[in-house]
């Protein structure tokens, strides 16, 4: 009997359109013979939307998303005795069931309010069996001061770094004075709880800080200072498994055309190597560059089947063996500590004057799962998601096993 997974991406998030691309890559490769997949589409707002014509796995639907959900039920997801089902909004009092049950949640989001905890507690409540992070761990990889500072705790390298709110950019003169003194110039500014480098910016002058907190705060309330590493190499590693249990991906280095890999060198090609694929050998590997613009009817121009896999990159990086096993050592040791599940990137730069490694920022559901960074170990991508789907039902088998009520007399 197949199961029914229930793949839910997109979201009110500022990576949206990533997201789209990763669940849409996934259903393309996911075993039709073992699993239902049932796309379910989070606009925005934070609607859900489902399609009985599956017209939501098909990219070309999403140059005019408008007309799309139009074709499309509005749901939520409802708890009924040990099943969850689909019911339609907005239809009778309480909604008719659609004939559709939900074993398995599929989160293949990114960012704020998706990948942060929230999503997976909401899914938590459902009593479902989630593929990847559970919540605790969610926010802990979103928040990369916190991530920070749980790496200090098990004795990994971190960046020097200095956490702001928005009562604090009130004070605009007295933080960059803490900045002068605590850390100096260069510096990254970075919102706390965002990916895909969205809102971040190199500051080499006070000026520059200015520009920099002034995008950061647009995007967050929360920033990151970290002194900037001027000659430097950045490589990351997946890891798949749980906090039990985990295995390491090769390890890739991305290459940008400016200092901080963009969006768009993560997810239009940034103009590198043209038409490469990732096999076992050492490659470098990009797409062409894409004309892509803000709503999720670019989604086509930036491709279904590229993603994050059409950044250039070199896989394996070219590393020395002790390096490269500090690397894995680190990322197995990150990911079990936090307690993450399914799958992770984390991403890490080298001082190349120094040598020394710095863990950078964690990803816990990485864009397009990082599934090219398994393929040259052998897995497929197909492969991949199975063993995803498999963590998911165990962890939450093992979870069943566990006590959650203490029987007492203290209501009467």
């Amino acid at each position: 009997m197949k199961l029914n997974i229930a793949i839910v991406f997109g979201g009110k998030s500022t990576e949206h359109e990533v997201s789209v691309i990763s669940a849409l890559q996934a259903i393309e490769n996911i075993d039709k013979d073992k699993y239902n997949i049932i796309a379910i589409y989070m606009d925005k707002k934070g609607d859900f939307y489902f399609s009985k014509d599956n017209l939501l796995t098909d990219s070309k639907n999403y140059k005019n998303i408008n007309s799309l959900l139009s074709k499309c039920n509005n749901v939520y997801f409802v708890k009924e005795k040990n099943h969850t089902y689909l019911r339609e909004v907005n239809a009778g009092l309480f909604g008719s069931k659609l004939n559709q049950t939900i074993d398995v949640a599929f989160p293949i989001v990114h960012g704020t309010n998706v990948e942060d905890g929230n999503l997976q507690g909401y899914f938590h409540t459902l009593n479902l069996p989630i593929v990847g992070p559970d919540t605790l761990s969610s926010a802990v990889s979103m928040d990369k001061y916190v991530m920070k500072e749980y790496c200090k705790a098990i004795g990994i390298p971190v960046i020097e770094a200095l956490r702001f709110d928005k009562n604090d950019y009130k004070e605009i003169d007295k933080l960059i004075k803490r900045v002068k003194d605590e850390i100096g110039f260069p510096v990254i500014v970075k919102p706390v709880n965002l990916g895909s480098s969205i809102g971040i910016k190199k500051a080499t002058d006070e000026s520059g800080l200015r520009d920099a907190l002034e995008l950061a705060f647009s995007f967050a309330d929360i920033i990151l200072i970290e002194k900037a590493i001027t000659n430097l190499r950045e490589i990351n590693c997946a890891v798949l498994g749980d906090k039990f249990d985990a295995e390491c991906s090769a390890l890739e280095e991305p290459f940008g055309h400016d200092e901080i890999l963009s969006f768009a060198d993560k997810y239009m090609g940034g103009g590198g190597a043209k038409g490469g694929k990732v096999g076992t050998k050492s490659n470098v590997v990009g797409t062409k560059s894409h004309d892509v613009g803000e709503s999720t009817a670019n989604l086509n121009k930036l491709g279904a089947k590229s993603g994050m896999a059409s950044l250039s990159r070199k896989v394996p990086a070219d590393l020395d063996e002790a390096t490269s096993n500090e690397i894995k050592s680190y990322a197995k040791k990150i990911f079990k500590y936090i307690g993450c599940s399914g799958v992770a990137r984390i991403d890490f730069i080298i001082d190349k004057d120094t040598k020394k490694v710095y863990a950078n920022e964690i990803n816990s559901i990485p864009g397009s799962l990082a599934f090219y960074l398994f393929q040259p170990l052998g897995m497929e991508y197909r492969e991949l998601l199975d063993k995803l789907i498999n963590i998911a039902i165990e962890n939450y088998k093992d979870q069943e096993r566990l006590n959650f009520s203490f029987e007492n007399n203290l209501l009467a």
